[in-house]
């Protein structure tokens, strides 16, 4: 397959996963997140995409040829896809294909894509790195007027949220935050949109999702960026034209007025008030440790058993638990939740392992947000976005070493 289809293939991907949102599937008659329904219809379209796009470049170019790209990570996405598959099969084993669909969407798919994705030419990687950047800016754009009129552009109803919260495309409020705190860090540098800017939206926009963690860990991950230049801006001094500066500092300037009055004249100040406190979403975090309590030596090794998955809401209030690891533990025990963070971590881990400070802030930045809610037991294109991202911005040593030879 030439390069150009397969990069027509990888935006088709990425267009359906954030167009085609839970919520909008729901909207039009596909129970996709819903009880009941055609089985079919539980895994996303762009899984199905993935899935054979993968079928189609393995069955044409082999198997060694297809992992060859992978060069220094063959060892651990072979690992990951193992672990992946058999964590599926145990839990086929324990709960039948009940509730598992999550698995193929939200772990599997985005290891398929790896492959895929270090076959393409380094402008082949900006283009799809400069798309999900604008993806990104549009649904923060999005979610901001959602909550200004307070209403969704899809119909959705989601319990347990005692102000609005706003959903845009990617669903779920604490699905949105993680996205887009944590890969904007790396995204805001691959659009034409001035950084602060792009910033400022995106800090807005996770006030309208509610994502209080996702917003201190995205300010946090911002100011570990600027160490570097910080540190060289304190001692050499950086060089910089007089002009672009004074540009930079009125951009600056309107950009904290715009967002003062956003917040002021907004219902985004209102809701900064209402949480700058421990609400009961913030507890739901914490009583979530409650059921680790309630498993024997057995359940902490093969999962919960079926009783107490049910009676989960008598524990803690809520039928949800809020912490994915907890949620693994649960479902699949220590031995599957090993499993589910070998396939979901091993091949982001080696994609930035030996790459730039700003690909290690992004990874940093997922794995405390998604910590903070249960964002990795359900369907998500979280960790696709992410593989992504990482996989996009991956230079092998064999390549760093190339590309200092031609120097």
């Amino acid at each position: 397959m030439s390069e150009r289809n397969l990069k027509r293939w990888m935006i088709l991907i990425l267009s359906s996963a954030f167009v085609l949102g839970a919520f909008l599937l729901e909207n039009m008659g596909v129970q996709y997140v819903s009880e009941g329904g055609n089985p079919i219809l539980k895994i996303h379209v762009y899984s199905y995409l993935t899935m054979g796009i993968f079928a189609l470049v393995l069955f044409r170019v082999g198997l060694l040829n297809f992992i060859k790209p992978l060069d220094e990570l063959k060892r651990v996405w072979l690992l990951s896809i193992i672990s992946i598959v058999a964590v599926i099969l145990y839990g086929l084993v324990r709960f039948g294909t009940a509730g598992l669909a999550y698995l193929i969407d939200s772990i599997f798919t985005p290891l398929l894509l790896v492959p895929l994705i270090l076959r393409l030419s380094d402008s082949g990687k900006n283009y799809l790195l400069s798309l999900l950047s604008y993806f990104i800016f549009i649904n923060a754009c999005v979610a901001i007027v959602e909550l200004i009129l307070a209403q969704s552009i899809v119909a959705v109803e989601i319990g347990g949220f005692s102000t609005f919260r706003s959903t845009a495309f990617l669903a779920h409020p604490l699905n949105n935050a993680l996205i887009t705190a944590s890969l904007t860090l790396l995204l805001m540098r691959y659009t034409k949109i001035p950084a602060v800017l792009y910033v400022s939206i995106v800090v807005l926009a996770l006030f309208a999702f509610g994502g209080r963690a996702a917003l201190g860990i995205f300010l946090l991950g911002n100011f570990m960026l600027t160490l570097p230049k910080l540190r060289l801006f304190l001692g050499e001094g950086l060089r910089y034209s007089k002009t672009k500066f004074a540009y930079m500092q009125a951009l600056v300037y309107f950009s904290a007025i715009a967002v003062i009055l956003t917040v002021v004249f907004s219902p985004i100040g209102e809701r900064i008030l209402s949480k700058l406190h421990i609400d009961n979403s913030a507890e739901a975090r914490f009583d979530a440790f409650i059921l680790l309590e309630q498993l024997s030596s057995s359940e902490w090794l093969f999962g919960a058993s079926h009783g107490l998955l049910n009676d989960i809401v008598f524990y803690i209030g809520i039928n949800v638990v809020e912490n994915y690891l907890i949620g693994w533990v649960l479902n699949f025990g220590l031995l599957g939740c090993i499993g589910l963070l070998f396939s979901t971590y091993l091949v982001p881990f080696m994609l930035v392992y030996k790459q730039g400070w700003s690909a290690k802030v992004v990874l940093i930045s997922f794995m405390l947000i998604s910590v903070t809610n249960n964002a990795l037991t359900v369907k998500t294109p979280a960790l696709m976005f992410l593989m992504v991202v990482l996989a996009c911005c991956y230079r092998s040593s064999n390549q760093n070493l190339n590309f200092i030879y031609r120097r």
